[in-house]
């Protein structure tokens, strides 16, 4: 299925060729046992493994950090996860590629940003009210358009990570709705549940602005 296109919350890709491709080329701006330090990598690799089959195994309690090395089952590089109590996994890009459907997990993260989205857009056109903004990772100075509202510590992942830990959360397929236009793009069935997330997440998110494409 080579066109078959793959829409990740942080980029999408026309045809799985082309996914392959991106994450070869990613892999290979690393050297075994690098971890992965660009925010960018990072955001597009916790969607990616989102669509692991077995990405409940995979994640575990949660993850602390990718990184590239070796397979113990043979003799290549790949990314690897280290989790938050210090276990690591590695995992196939090829499977989540190949993976015909989002997994409960990315339907939740995904409802947890529509969740919050409304309000982050307003934000951030508060936060450009009087003009252009300094960018938190160079200082220089950009506007609306040239510029991303980014988390910072801690991640986005994290605080939904958090989320459920904290109300004890059974993630299942009734909590979840797809918009209409049948996209990626997923919310929470229940509201109450959506505004707590949003309340939440308010109480712990710390953003930043920073200029499009520039890695931190």
């Amino acid at each position: 299925m080579a066109g078959y296109s793959i829409k990740l919350p942080h980029k999408e890709f026309s045809t799985k060729t082309e996914a392959r491709q991106f994450f070869k080329d990613m892999l290979a701006c690393y050297n075994d046992g690098d971890v992965v330090s660009s925010d960018d990598d990072d955001n597009i690799l916790f969607d990616l493994i989102q669509r692991h089959p077995e990405v409940e195994e995979k994640v575990g309690i949660g993850i602390n950090c990718f990184y590239r090395d070796q397979s113990p089952d043979h003799p290549t590089s790949c990314f690897h996860i280290k989790r938050n109590d210090g276990s690591t996994t590695d995992f196939s890009i090829k499977t989540c590629i190949n993976s015909a459907n989002p997994t409960l997990l990315q339907d939740f993260y995904s409802a947890c940003r529509a969740a919050v989205s409304p309000r982050l857009i307003e934000e951030k056109k508060l936060l450009f009210s009087q003009g252009e903004v300094p960018c938190a990772v160079t200082g220089e100075l950009v506007t609306y358009d040239n510029s991303e509202y980014r988390h910072t510590q801690p991640r986005f992942r994290d605080i939904v990570n958090n989320f459920i830990i904290a109300e004890e959360l059974e993630i299942t397929n009734d909590m979840i709705v797809a918009n209409a236009d049948m996209q990626y793009i997923t919310s929470f069935a229940n509201q109450k549940l959506a505004d707590k997330f949003n309340t939440f997440h308010l109480e712990c998110a710390n953003l930043g602005i920073v200029k499009k494409y520039v890695r931190r």
